[in-house]
C-alpha cells in the first residue's frame, strides 16, 4: 500500500526548510558583522590613541636676549693711612729669684759611731760591718745661716765616698740615710739613738768613688719649723750584720776634719730658697 502525501503538507515541509535555512544565513552574517564592527572599532581607537601620543609639540620661540653695556665709573680707593691702635702691653709677672747657700758639714759633729760602743769624730765618716762589730756614719749641718722666713725650695746633701774596704755593698746592699737630732755632741749613744724618720733618702748603691747626692728638703723644712739649729743624719747599710774578717767591709767617706783645703771634698748641704 503505497504512503499518500496530500499537496498542502509537501509545500509546508519545502517552506519549513526555506525557513531554516534563511535563520541560518542570518546568523552567521551577523556573527560575521559584529567581529568586523569590532575591527574597525578597535582600528579607529589604535589610530586616536596613536596620534594623541605620537604630536610633536611646537617648540616655544626663546627671544633673544639684548646686550646692554654699561660703563661703570671705579670708586676712588682711599690713600689715606689709619692710624695704628696702640697696643697696651702688660709687664709679665717676674720669676722670684732663687737665693743659694752652701753649708759645710760641722767638724767635731760628723765621724762614725760602732755597735761595740766605740767610734770616732775627729777622722773619717764610715759605714760598714767586720767581724765584731757594724759601725754608722754621722754628718752634721749648722741651719742658722738661713734667714728666716724664706721657703726652702731644695736641699741636697752631697759627701764624697773616697775609698772602700771589702765589699760593703754586697753584703749591706744600699746606703741609707736616718734623720737624727743628736745635738752639740756625737756619742756612742747616738749609734742606737731613734730616728726622727729613718730611711728617708738612698745615698749611694755602688762602689764608685764620687760626690754622692740625697734629697733632703723635707727633713730640713722640718728642722726649720722646729726651731733645730741643725740638720743632722745617720748613715747606715740597709743590712747590718757583723761578719767577714778583722779588715771588714766598709765605705768611708770625707769628712769635715779629713777636709783639706785643696780637696774640696767637705759634705756640703747646698740649699736653694726664696
Amino acid at each position: 500500500m503505497e504512503d499518500y502525501v496530500l499537496p498542502g503538507e509537501v509545500n509546508r515541509s519545502s517552506s519549513k526548510n526555506e525557513i531554516s535555512k534563511t535563520k541560518k544565513i542570518f546568523l552567521i552574517t551577523s556573527v560575521i558583522l559584529f567581529f568586523i564592527a569590532i575591527g574597525i572599532f578597535s582600528f579607529v581607537l589604535g589610530r586616536n590613541t596613536t596620534k594623541e601620543s605620537g604630536e610633536t609639540p611646537t617648540p616655544s620661540v626663546i627671544p633673544t636676549p639684548t646686550i646692554v653695556q654699561i660703563s661703570e665709573t671705579p670708586t676712588p680707593v682711599s690713600t689715606s693711612s689709619a692710624t695704628p691702635t696702640k697696643k697696651i702691653g702688660l709687664s709679665p709677672t717676674p720669676s722670684p729669684i732663687l737665693k743659694s747657700i752652701i753649708i759645710p758639714s760641722t767638724s767635731g759633729l760628723d765621724g762614725f759611731r760602732s755597735s761595740s760602743g766605740g767610734g770616732n769624730n775627729s777622722l773619717e765618716i764610715r759605714a760598714g760591718r767586720n767581724i765584731n762589730l757594724v759601725s754608722r756614719g754621722f754628718v752634721s749641718f749648722n741651719l742658722e745661716d738661713i734667714p728666716q722666713g724664706v721657703t726652702i725650695k731644695e736641699a741636697i746633701l752631697k759627701i764624697h765616698q773616697s775609698k772602700i774596704i771589702g765589699s760593703p755593698y754586697s753584703v749591706g746592699g744600699a746606703l741609707k740615710l736616718d734623720h737624727l737630732s743628736f745635738g752639740d755632741s756625737l756619742d756612742s749613744s747616738d749609734y742606737g739613738m731613734a730616728a726622727l724618720l729613718s730611711n728617708v733618702a738612698t745615698l749611694s748603691s755602688n762602689t764608685k768613688i764620687e760626690w754622692k747626692e740625697a734629697d733632703v728638703a723635707d727633713m730640713v723644712r722640718d728642722d726649720l719649723a722646729i726651731g733645730r739649729s741643725s740638720a743632722q743624719f745617720r748613715i747606715h747599710f740597709t743590712t747590718e750584720n757583723a761578719g767577714g774578717d778583722a779588715t771588714g767591709d766598709f765605705a768611708y767617706f770625707d769628712s769635715a776634719n779629713t777636709y783639706t783645703d785643696n780637696s774640696g771634698n767637705k759634705p756640703q748641704l747646698v740649699i736653694k730658697y726664696q
